[in-house]
């Protein structure tokens, strides 16, 4: 198993419009980038003030 495959989410479940799915694939990803950034960010603050 790749390390790229423990991020995605392989979903099995047909939708009736692939827009959905997209957009539902893309707000996941969005979320996944923003949770990542303000952690990043929070570490660049903490490690500024030592």
């Amino acid at each position: 198993m790749k390390l790229r495959d423990e991020f995605i989410y392989k979903d099995k479940q047909e939708y009736r419009f692939k827009l959905g799915t997209l957009i539902a694939s893309s707000l996941s990803g969005f979320i996944a980038g923003a949770i990542i950034a303000s952690v990043a960010w929070l570490l660049y603050i903490i490690a500024g003030k030592i």
